[in-house]
């Protein structure tokens, strides 16, 4: 079933529809008895005699519509055709002329007037439209058959006419019914088609598919997921069919440019459904497809057996054939049988492949390695995080290596090239498996690595001791070898007590303010070092230290009752001789204007510039700051005026947004214009910056925000194109708390991963 898209608008009527009367007595008003065509043909009500009429409510400014629209022209076209008495009638919920006569255009039926906006008024109130896009349906007589025709559209198409609900029901039913009684003739046979094609356009009937084991392939090839399952399933397909197994594909392209089926189809050994048959869209809905790849599995007898074995396929390959729920019921049992009786043969031994190698290509046997501790590291050169993980490990590994002997890491490459994994691997010093390996592919697919860096720990018996290796570094360092439970455990054991004998608050001579425990992950700034636990935090700057930082030489102690509560002393609102408007402190992930730095805390904030100032440099200078009043308000909308007559913001305005606060008058001078040109070449070095470092990614969430101003919007347009250019596959994770640039890189080791290439 379709998902419906509506757009809501505030349109209320009456609560039951009534009969109507006559077709002219809804869509005529005086002086008007007809409706017109977009080459401005008019045509009268009258011609609509005896026909069914469905009044399509909708507007060129609502996307739903838009993408609506198209559907339901092919539907139209297709029962004008069959000669069904139908038509629409186009009802616009336009805001002006223009918008309606372009929207028009792409529409082959009738439409009352724009300038009839009353008539169009009373009929969104008459039949209670609530939302677009909308289609009533209307019987000869007009009157009301069912408002819920657009679903029945998106569904059924032309099959669906006259789109009531004793119709959908019928449809329902007669689905329902194919499903007891599939067949793989019921499947892929229509009127007009009793065949399907090969990639070059040789016809073979559907009747050759019975008793054969069929796939049906969804696909669409601008799905990088997509492309990469086809190159495993060929290879599949071919094993198979090469051990002469009853087996056939069937492509369901989901294409809507015919050279990209073309390109796409071409390099399949298997059969398709022509271009754009309209089957790949009543197959689409019949399996409620809801991920692609998929690909449905349909047994010898013609029913579905499994509803998508594109992960089988990717995981066992020909192994998983026939891919029912037998089979895979025998592969689950014969991997924890495998898991069970583990050894570090079974994970690097593969053939005649019995060794791995050094950075210098000499090749150690996996043998030697039996009876050590194995940490294997999956990781790339594309993938930023790697990039900024690596030392991290390479200074841990060689802190372990000095206590003991019987540890190695294990390089497990998603490299692309072998030029970027040599460079890559030139600068460890440990093992990897070698470039483009096949048992690279198995152990990603044993331990279900979806994402890197990531780091999985082997015992001595070579058993899986955790996959979470890389979070328990970031944690604990060398401390948390050999990354046990049980020294898990004791680590946390020791720290919990540690934490019982450190004070609550302190003073430290590297800030200013209290800095309290608080546990949460961070990047001390003191050492540089991520942590993920205990901090000695200032939340009004975004500051934090380490414990072993924090309790050094530097710190006093401080008493509950003694500590300031700094932030009740800073005023909600300031004037600030670096900015015309008034600055609002906020709790937000900004970057200061004036030195440049990226914090996550309180900022003195501009929300119609998006200018930030932090603390610091807003009370650093008390020359440069005056506290605000209402009378400002009036002062700064004389300013915008005379800078920008187009200025909308307001008096009126500004309290809304604003919290009123009373405030005193502070004399200032003009501001030191060293000052203003450093925050200017420092933020002309962060653009640039930005646009050159391709790890600069925080988030993964999609923004789209069309009230945003002009300086958001370029920002947004940069990290799509970094997003869409070959910086790397996609990271995920979320807005990152740091501080400076390379606090930012640093926090990358331990929240975010890049996503693996299907």
């Amino acid at each position: 079933m379709a998902e419906e898209e509506i757009t809501t608008i505030g349109v209320c009527g009456k609560d039951d529809y009534q009969e109507q009367g006559s077709l002219r007595s809804l869509l005529a008003s005086e002086g008007r008895d007809y409706l017109v065509r977009n080459d401005d043909e008019k045509v009268k009500i009258t011609e609509l005699k005896g026909k069914t009429v469905g009044l399509y409510f909708s507007a060129l400014w609502c996307g739903a519509c838009r993408r609506f629209t198209p559907i339901l022209v092919e539907a139209y076209t297709e029962l004008l055709s069959m000669e069904s008495n139908f038509e629409i009638v186009f009802v616009s919920a336009d805001e002006d002329e223009e918008e309606f006569a372009e929207y028009f255009t792409k529409m082959p039926w009738l439409a009352i007037p724009f300038f009839e906006e009353k008539k169009r008024g009373w009929l969104s109130k008459e039949y209670d439209v609530q939302g677009i896009p909308t289609l009533v349906i209307l019987d000869e007589n007009g009157d009301f058959l069912s408002d819920d025709a657009a679903r029945a559209v998106r569904d059924y198409g032309a099959e669906g006419f006259p789109f009531t609900a004793e119709k959908i029901e019928k449809l329902e039913e007669e689905k329902e019914a194919a499903r007891l009684n599939q067949s793989i003739s019921s499947l892929l046979v229509t009127k007009s088609r009793e065949f399907l094609v090969t990639s070059n356009f040789k016809r073979v009937p559907v009747s050759e598919l019975e008793g054969k084991i069929v796939g049906l392939y969804f696909t669409l090839s601008s799905f990088e997921a997509c492309a990469g399952f086809t190159r495993r399933l060929v290879n599949v397909y071919n094993d198979l069919k090469g051990r002469g197994e009853n087996f056939e594909i069937v492509l369901v392209s989901l294409e809507e440019d015919e050279s990209s089926f073309m390109d796409d189809f071409e390099d399949m050994p298997w059969l398709g459904i022509p271009f754009r048959d309209k089957l790949c869209e009543k197959l689409v809905q019949y399996f409620e497809l809801a991920d692609l790849p998929t690909l449905v599995i349909i047994g010898a007898n013609g029913k579905t057996v499994n509803a998508n074995a594109a992960e089988l396929v990717e995981d066992y390959g020909v192994e998983a054939y026939p891919f029912n729920s037998k089979k895979v019921k025998e592969l689950r049992k014969k991997e924890k049988a495998w898991i069970e009786s583990q050894t570090l043969e079974s994970l690097l031994i593969s053939g005649d492949k019995d060794y791995i190698i050094k950075n210098d290509n000499t090749k150690v046997p996996v043998v030697d390695l039996v009876g050590k501790n194995i940490l294997l590291f999956f990781s790339a050169h594309w993938c930023p995080p790697c990039r900024v993980f690596s030392p991290r490990l390479i200074e841990i590994y060689n802190q372990i290596k000095e206590r003991d002997g019987a540890f190695e890491v294990i390089l497990v490459s998603s490299d692309e090239d072998e030029e970027s994994f040599s460079e890559y691997f030139s600068q460890m010093p440990w093992l990897a498996i070698p470039f483009r390996d096949d048992r690279s592919r198995f152990i990603n697919r044993v331990f279900k690595i979806t994402g890197i860096p990531s780091c999985v720990a082997i015992s001595p018996e070579g058993k899986t001791v955790t996959k979470e290796a890389r979070n328990l570094i970031m944690e604990h360092g060398a401390d948390a070898y050999p990354f046990t439970e049980e020294q898990i455990r004791k680590l946390k054991t020791e720290m919990e007590e540690k934490a019982k004998l450190w004070p609550e608050k302190i003073r430290h001579n590297s800030h200013s303010h209290v800095l309290s425990k608080h546990r949460r992950m961070y990047i001390c700034d003191g050492c540089r070092k991520t942590g993920k636990d205990w901090s000695f935090y200032c939340k009004l700057c975004d500051f934090d230290l380490h414990p072993h930082c924090a309790l050094d030489d530097g710190h006093e102690v401080v008493d509950s009752e003694d500590d300031d509560d700094e932030e009740e002393e800073w005023p909600e609102k300031i004037k600030h001789m670096l900015h015309k408007h008034v600055l609002v402190k906020a709790w937000r992930h900004y970057e200061c204007d004036a030195c440049g730095v990226v914090k996550h805390g309180w900022s003195y904030f501009c929300e119609e510039c998006d200018f930030d100032l932090h603390p610091d440099c807003a009370f650093g200078k008390e020359s440069m700051v005056k506290l605000y009043e209402e009378s400002d308000d009036s002062e700064e909308d004389e300013e915008d005026d005379e800078d920008n007559d187009d200025s909308e913001t307001s008096k009126d305005e500004e309290n809304v947004y604003y919290n009123k606060n009373e405030g005193i008058e502070v004399e200032h001078e003009s501001p030191d214009s060293s000052h203003l040109k450093k925050a200017l070449e420092l933020e002309d070095e962060e653009e640039e910056e930005a646009e050159d470092n391709s790890k600069r990614i925080i988030g993964d969430e999609n923004v789209d925000n069309e009230d945003e101003d002009n300086k958001n919007e370029e920002d947004l347009e940069e990290d799509d194109e970094q997003e869409d250019g070959d910086d790397g596959p996609e990271m995920k994770g979320y807005v990152c708390n740091t501080r400076e640039r390379d606090g930012l890189e640093a926090f990358q080791e331990s929240i975010f991963t890049c996503k693996l290439p299907e």
